[in-house]
């Protein structure tokens, strides 16, 4: 015997309004966050909907707000160190905790059609790892969507990212401090792009011409070690006689660096210091060990999160041009055994 079940009808404001004696227009203003009723309205409205287990629908707020209560996280198809999952997740959690859902989304730079879907989307709030230009984040704001962090990554005529900026100036400072080199910052060979390595290439460029010394050499290391020795025997030979000085993207590249100098036979550092970003545990487990520069990721990621829930909470103090980091709390030198 065939029994139909039905599925129980999920609760609507109606019912929230019948349960609570108010109408159904003030049951949504209360539920959206409206404070002008009495406590005593608000709180029976909120019972009311505990009880029925109503959950108001994102696409009618969306409809009175001009705002869905969704954050989307756009993501650059680049190759990114070990945090970015942690990163995520600490805004997916502070989100959740905030009755906000967070969309995920992989998107080529500068990319008109992912702005395109995040307009449509109407969030609350985009998190911008890199994807947009300034001129797309300007009319991601103009429709009344936040945006953090404050500044684009993006190379587009506006200054560079400062953080990535000394990323790049520590690692020259480093490499020098044993004597002069021939710079050179080893990028990775990935046919992705990449918002971060051009703005920490300009640190370094900047800090060998403070010094008044030559532009790094710009070699792309692939990660194997064939195509890493043919790329940093190419760069030894332009650089001969001088010891080569190599500001690596990530640790993943640093490694690959070590390993290719390991098989050409030169001394590391000797002959080549290297020196990573990220510091990673492998590059801190391997021998000899990295050095590198440390990014306190949660601490960016921590004061995003607190506007995110300054807009959930419908307060005015969400302000994304209050951001103004000091580096020396950001940015962390980790002194290894390759410089």
């Amino acid at each position: 015997m065939t029994v139909d079940v039905q599925p129980a009808r999920r609760a609507t404001s109606k019912d929230v309004a019948a349960s609570a004696g108010v109408s159904r227009s003030t049951v949504s203003q209360i539920l959206n966050g409206d404070e002008r009723f009495p406590e005593e309205t608000r709180a029976r409205v909120r019972a009311a909907a505990d009880a029925l287990n109503y959950r108001p629908s994102r696409a009618g707020r969306a409809l009175v707000t001009g705002l869905s209560d969704i954050v989307v996280v756009v993501v650059p198809h680049a190759t990114f160190g070990p945090h970015l999952q942690d990163s995520v997740d600490r805004i997916t959690g502070a989100s959740a905790t905030a009755g906000m859902s967070v969309v995920v989304r992989f998107a080529r730079m500068q990319d008109e059609t992912t702005l395109t879907s995040v307009l449509d989307l109407r969030p609350a709030a985009v998190v911008d790892f890199g994807v947009f230009t300034s001129a797309q984040r300007e009319r991601i704001q103009a429709s009344g969507t936040f945006i953090v962090p404050r500044r684009a990554y993006v190379a587009d005529g506006a200054d560079p990212d400062p953080i990535d900026i000394e990323i790049g100036r520590i690692q020259v400072r480093e490499l020098l401090r044993s004597g002069p080199r021939r710079l050179v910052y080893a990028a990775l060979a990935d046919k992705r792009l990449d918002p971060f390595g051009p703005p920490r290439l300009e640190g370094i460029r900047r800090e060998a011409r403070d010094r008044g010394l030559d532009a790094p050499l710009t070699p792309r290391i692939p990660l194997d070690v064939e195509g890493a020795v043919r790329a940093l025997k190419e760069a030894r030979d332009e650089a001969a006689p001088a010891p080569l000085g190599i500001c690596a993207y990530n640790d993943d590249v640093a490694i690959a660096v070590v390993a290719a100098g390991r098989a050409l036979g030169l001394r590391i550092p000797e002959d080549v210091a290297v020196i990573g970003v990220d510091k990673t545990a492998v590059g801190q487990l391997v021998s000899p060990r990295l050095s590198t520069v440390a990014i306190d990721q949660p601490l960016l990621m921590d004061a995003f999160v607190q506007d995110l829930a300054a807009l959930a909470a419908r307060r005015a103090d969400a302000d994304p041009e209050r951001y103004e980091f000091d580096l020396d709390r950001v940015l962390e030198l980790v002194r290894g055994e390759t410089t």
